[in-house]
């Protein structure tokens, strides 16, 4: 149950009904986490509302992650119909699922639905396949692949936005800022789905940051040693009382 208490923003709450095993739990254990990061996406969009050109580069990202997430899904059902195929079925048995089989998902962002709609997606296939594999079309070992290679995409999806998104956190390791990543991707900053494209961004990112801060305590030392020390300014004090008692 969510309380009002917690709120940050206005929020509607809807409930999916998993049909797959391995989904409900994939969500009950890391459902959080994953409507955490995706709502990045949002806040993003959110943001940049007023600056078409941000807007535009936001949203054609999010466009890019669906795309692959929907490729991805299309392999693991090319899977299942092969199982069907071998075993001479038109259709997915039908099965009997819990009605425990399900989750309230509190919506802050319009985009939210779209990663319930990719959610619901997966969870579909994959619920065939357990189907498959409980009416002894599918060996125990192809419905442990599969069910580790859905929720391997579902963690990759989060691990994309996470990674891409990244620089928007403080340079103490802290928070997501919205508005920080908002300056940066306005300074040239790209929104990537290619892993190795995200590695490489990042790493130059903290090379420029590493360089900067050598460059500060290089600063920082030089005006220290431009400055009369402690020591000094007292061997100046001492002199200037001897040469007064001399007078």
């Amino acid at each position: 149950m969510i309380n009002n208490d917690q709120l940050i923003h206005k929020t509607f709450v809807t409930n999916i009904q998993f049909k797959s095993h391995t989904i409900h739990n994939f969500w009950k254990n890391e459902g959080d986490r994953t409507l955490n990061i995706y709502e990045r996406i949002g806040s993003l969009l959110m943001l940049t509302t007023t600056e078409n050109e941000l807007y535009s580069k936001v949203s054609a990202w999010e466009s890019e992650l669906a795309d692959w997430f929907n490729q991805e899904i299309e392999s693991i059902q090319k899977q299942k119909e092969a199982f069907m195929e071998n075993a001479g079925l038109e259709e997915s048995p039908e099965v009997m699922t819990p009605s425990s089989y399900e989750s309230s998902v509190p919506v802050c962002y319009p985009v939210t639905w779209k990663l319930l709609n990719l959610i619901q997606t997966l969870d579909n296939e994959v619920a065939e396949l357990e189907n498959l594999w409980l009416t002894g079309f599918v060996t125990d070992l192809g419905r442990h692949e599969n069910s580790n290679r859905a929720i391997g995409l579902l963690r990759k999806l989060v691990a994309k936005i996470s990674n891409a998104t990244s620089p928007g956190k403080d340079r103490s390791g802290g928070r997501f800022k919205s508005t920080q990543l908002i300056s940066l991707i306005r300074g040239g900053l790209e929104l990537y789905v290619d892993d190795s494209l995200i590695l490489k961004q990042n790493e130059e990112i903290k090379a420029k940051a590493s360089i900067k801060n050598k460059e500060k305590k290089t600063d920082s030392k030089s005006t220290s040693l431009d400055s009369p020390t402690a020591d000094s300014k007292s061997e100046t004090e001492q002199s200037s009382n001897s040469k007064v008692n001399a007078a």
